[in-house]
This record gives C-alpha cells, structure tokens and sequence, in this order.
C-alpha cells in the first residue's frame, strides 16, 4: 500500500522538502467538537510534521552541490518544526502537504516529542 501512496505525492525538487503537517484535533477527549477556525489555529500555531520526502539538493550547497557540514539536517520520516508561514501549501487527493526550502526546516523533533499549540 505504501508504494501507491508514494506515486501520489508531490516529488520535492532542488532544494525543497515536502512535509505532512500535523493534524490537528477535530475533537476534544470528551467528544466535544472542535470549530474548524480553532482546528486551523493549532495546526498552524504548532507548525509541525514528518519529512515524507526531500529534493535531490536539500541540504547541499547551490553551487557545487557538496553536502551542508552539520550532520544535523533532516531526513525521510523525521518530525521537524517550521515557522507557521512557511512554506507552499498544498492539498493533493484531500491531504494536506507543504512544500519547505530546506533552511526554512528550524528542529528535529526527538521520538515521542507532543507539540501543542500556545496562545499569547
């Protein structure tokens, strides 16, 4: 199954990474539903998601192609953090995508880190 749901997304090119953003919550754990608007600040507050794919220069210099000298960059499968404008917005067969540059990536997220959103 994973295989037909590769052929659906987005190939990332150059230098962009393509993200599957956090789902927001549509109901609270006591069934309340929770408005759409509401539904649309978290999942922009928390700014989060996986990596589901990266373009063949991400994380390589733009003119000689060598490779960033950090060892910590992103890869496939990771969950990483952006700034809430960031990025393209896209929404393939009703799934929600986004397409970063790859310096617009801020943290990688250690296993079983939650983010929740805040409000000022």
């Amino acid at each position: 199954m994973s295989h037909q749901h590769e052929n659906t997304l987005p190939v990332p090119l150059g230098w962009k990474v393509l993200i599957k953003p956090n789902e927001p919550k549509q109901k609270t754990q006591g069934g309340i539903v929770i408005p759409s608007k509401a539904q649309d600040a978290e999942e922009y507050l928390t700014a989060h998601g996986e990596v589901l794919a990266m373009g063949e220069l991400a994380y390589r210099d733009r003119e000689t192609g060598d490779k960033w000298k950090s060892r910590n960059w992103p890869k496939v499968g990771d969950f990483i953090t952006y700034g809430k404008y960031a990025g393209q917005k896209l929404i393939v067969n009703g799934k929600k995508y986004l397409l970063l540059n790859d310096d617009e990536v801020t943290a990688i997220l250690p296993d079983g880190v939650k983010i929740t959103s805040y409000l000022d």
